[in-house]
């Protein structure tokens, strides 16, 4: 039975295309006259057929590479482009001689509605009168329109508007009735993007659509009759009027169901949600709202929209944190001027929990395009969690607790600027908090105080904590914190007494180390400079217990240290290190990370010698170093020094004066006088005593220069000692020594007079030398630099040269007095 029916509609079916393939000619003639009648526009095809089975059960016209002007002759950019446009019709409808075109379907093609700067639309395709009389054998019935692959785009160069969007599968109905026209859409689509000006909303979002629409040609009056759009679970409702006589003219309403904070945020541009964007949401999200009024280029509608969430929860897929138990209502509206400047946002009864720590507010903003803000805020936080969920970008991690109270009101701009007291109010209170910064090195551990907001200050009445190895305690001020926290290139200022039982250097003066400036310390330790930030200025008065920095370890630094401008200075610090009491004060100026200047006037008082060169590491020399020396320094410095990044000294540019005067002075085992046998016996020597030695040296060109001085020894046959020479920093070494001959046997002021005496002159370098005896007196501008000392920064005048003294006979030797030593490693003697 299956079988015979089968056959029958395969007759039936062949019978049929025969037929239509003998009358097609005729069929296609009234297609074509009927849509010259009906459009006003030319369609071009590049051939016409008919089919029974493209749009089977009914009969179709197929027009291939469709092309369809718009009703804009000027307009180049062309309507309709498809592949293929199917017209389809009843069968009966054909074999009365009457062709009406049902449904039409649109496949592989891009329609483009637009308006241009005037106004003109290019969608008016059809004439005027589009009624079919009954008699008429081709009239427009449309029941349905279907886009399959189609883009469809529209574009208002006037209002700035543009839409966008794909459909794989959209259905539509259409009535005509006179001037009205009913169209039902229902289907899904991809909204590429709704543009209204400069911002994009439902940005490449996959939708389902239900619009019921009915367009009043007559009445230029578009109804918009209750329609859903789908985005994900979210369903928001539509349903109003819009004129188009002359200026648009809304009467719309809005409202949303099943929504969550992703579909909420999915209706506004990226530039109001890119902070928030990747957030999603639980619980009930709703809002609903009017759009009413004019809009034009002039004139913007009315638009009031109120939301709220109950019992809502927030989250972060990345973060595994959220906020619980939130709820809030909240209001926009542009306000009666219906513009920016007149819109008000507000967020009322803020309540939740942030890892079941409460949290409670309120927000009003008005005048968005000069924001007035009014915030109260009051939040137990959880340090760690809180910005788990809500990250600060110069935080990489925190831990501990914290309360938080803040108020905010009045213009943002003030805010940003300088806020009075009355503007801004709040206080912070740590608990044992840890914070990691991105900018510096070392941690901040344990830190435990207030900070109170009163207008663009903070006032600290007491903080403690650690950063890196080093401790801290302390109150102070930090002038304009909100400009600096809210606007670029704002000053910080911080006035500020600190205590500290450690204050470990080796890690301060590399804490400060920015993102992105190349100063990242590597495995060895070292950084790309001393970076200090241009806008901060401080003044701390600081006290600490002890003090490190690499073999140095002080006690009892008092002072005070100042920085502007990136550059440091310090009326005066005082510290008791290497046994003994140091102070300095001068400038250090940082603008330059790799390059930092030290102008300093620096003083010691009874620092015993050998603690002095073995602090400082013995000043960069191995000729005369720590275990050479005894005595204690008395000494005052000028000095102009240089570092590096790694604040490691350039001798090349060092400049300094120094007056010193050393007491109950020895020299042990310094090998240069094991060549001076012929004066006294080794084991003297080896232990040389001298009771006070008084002289200015100066630095300049990677060079020691030490005028002529007296040292009176305990080396009987050479108890009173003149030296002058040069020391290199590259250890070249040019000294001149000068014994009296018999000082013994000569009255004690035929002792201070000129007298006979002998000439050593000692050259080379530390572990390569000679000592040779001199035939004529040294020259004193060998011993004297070139140029004054520097000035050091805290104001005292240039020291002027030194003056040469008087001429002294000399007395050569024509042989040894004694028989020179054998040569000892290191050097060799000479006559």
């Amino acid at each position: 039975m299956g079988k015979y029916f089968l056959l029958t509609l395969l007759f039936l079916v062949s019978t049929a295309a025969l037929g239509l393939w003998l009358g097609q000619d005729r069929i296609i003639g009234l297609f074509v006259a009927g849509l010259n009648e009906h459009l006003a526009v030319p369609v071009r095809a590049s051939r016409l057929e008919v089919s029974v089975l493209d749009q089977f059960p009914r009969l179709s016209i197929t027009l291939h590479d469709v092309v369809m002007q718009g009703s804009v002759a000027a307009d180049t950019t062309k309507l309709v482009r498809a592949r293929r446009l199917f017209c389809a019709f009843d069968a009966l409808d054909v074999l009365r001689g009457r062709y009406r075109i049902r449904r039409l379907t649109l496949a592989d093609g891009q329609l483009n509605v637009r308006r241009d700067a005037t106004g003109q639309p290019n969608y008016l395709i059809l004439k005027p009168d589009t009624a079919a009389a009954a008699d008429e054998p081709f009239a427009l019935e449309l029941k349905g329109i279907r886009l399959e692959r189609v883009r469809a785009t529209y574009a208002d160069a006037a209002r700035q508007q543009y839409f966008a969007l794909q459909t794989p599968d959209l259905r539509a109905a259409v009535s005509l009735d006179g001037p009205r026209i009913d169209v039902s859409a229902t289907g899904a689509a991809h909204l590429e993007t709704i543009r209204l000006g400069s911002d994009d909303y439902f940005r490449a979002k996959d939708v389902q659509l239900n619009v019921l629409l009915r367009i009043d040609r007559a009445e230029q009056l578009v109804t918009i009759r209750p329609s859903e759009i789908k985005v994900g679970p979210a369903a928001y409702s539509v349903a109003g009027t819009v004129g188009y006589a002359g200026a648009p003219q809304l009467n719309l309403t809005a409202a949303a169901r099943q929504a969550n904070l992703r579909a909420v945020l999915a209706l506004l541009p990226p530039r109001l949600t890119q902070r928030v964007a990747g957030y999603r949401s639980r619980g009930q999200v709703y809002f609903e709202g009017t759009v009413r009024g004019e809009w034009s280029a002039a004139r913007n509608p009315a638009v009031e929209v109120r939301f709220g969430c109950r019992e809502a929860s927030f989250f972060h897929p990345e973060y595994r944190q959220q906020v619980e138990h939130v709820s809030l209502t909240g209001r926009f509206s542009n306000g009666v001027a219906h513009e920016a400047a007149s819109a008000v946002l507000e967020l009322k009864a803020v309540r939740g929990q942030l890892a079941g720590w409460p949290f409670s507010g309120d927000l009003r903003l008005d005048n968005l395009a000069q924001p007035v803000i009014n915030l109260n805020l009051q939040a137990e936080l959880d340090v760690a969690r809180a910005l788990k969920f809500f990250p600060v970008a110069a935080i990489q991690s925190a831990a501990g607790t914290a309360s938080l109270r803040l108020a905010l009101h009045g213009p943002l701009a003030a805010l940003r600027r300088r806020p009075t007291a009355r503007q801004a109010s709040g206080e912070l209170s740590l608990r044992a908090v840890t914070l990691r910064l991105r900018d510096l090195r070392q941690p901040f551990t344990g830190l435990s105080g207030q900070l109170r907001l009163s207008g663009s200050d903070v006032t600290v009445p007491t903080m403690q904590g650690r950063l890196g190895n080093s401790d801290f305690r302390g109150r102070g001020t930090v002038r304009n914190a909100t400009g600096w926290a809210l606007g670029p290139n704002q000053p910080l200022r911080i006035e500020a007494t600190i205590a500290s039982q450690l204050l470990d250097f080796n890690q301060l003066l590399y804490a400060y180390q920015p993102a992105g400036g190349g100063g990242a310390a590597g495995a060895s330790g070292t950084s790309g400079g001393l970076h200090v930030p241009a806008r901060l200025v401080l003044d701390v008065q600081t006290q600490a217990r002890q003090v490190r920095y690499r073999r140095l370890r002080g006690r009892n630094l008092r002072g005070t240290l100042r920085l502007q401008n990136r550059v440091f200075s310090s009326p005066g610090l005082a510290l008791r290190a290497a046994g003994g009491q140091l102070s300095v004060r001068g400038t250090v100026d940082a603008r330059q990370p790799q390059l930092l200047k030290a102008s300093t006037v620096a003083s010691c008082q009874q620092v015993p010698l050998d603690s002095l060169f073995y602090v400082f590491e013995d000043f960069g020399q191995r000729f005369i170093t720590s275990r050479h020396l005894r005595g204690t320094l008395t000494a005052s410095a000028e000095s102009d020094t240089y570092f590096d990044g790694q604040l490691s000294p350039l001798p090349d540019r060092l400049e300094a004066q120094i007056k010193a005067t050393v007491r109950q002075g020895e020299l042990l085992n310094f090998e240069p006088l094991q060549k001076l046998s012929l004066v006294a016996d080794r084991a003297t020597l080896r232990h040389l005593r001298f009771a006070e030695l008084h002289n200015d040296f100066y630095i300049q060109s990677r060079t020691v220069y030490i005028p002529e001085m007296d040292i009176r020894s305990n080396v009987r046959a050479a108890a009173l000692i003149r030296i002058t020479g040069t020391h290199t920093f590259d250890q070249q070494l040019d000294y001149h020594v000068r014994i009296p001959l018999l000082p013994g046997l000569l009255p004690r002021a035929a002792a201070r007079a000129d007298g006979p005496t002998l000439g050593l002159a000692i050259r080379g370098t530390e572990s390569n030398f000679t000592v040779r005896y001199e035939t004529a007196r040294p020259g004193r501008p060998a011993a004297s630099p070139p140029v004054a000392g520097p000035s050091a920064a805290a104001g005292s005048a240039e020291s002027a040269p030194v003056a040469a003294p008087r001429p002294r006979p000399t007395w050569e030797l024509k042989k040894p007095v004694k028989k020179p030593a054998e040569p000892q490693p290191g050097g060799y003697f000479e006559f």
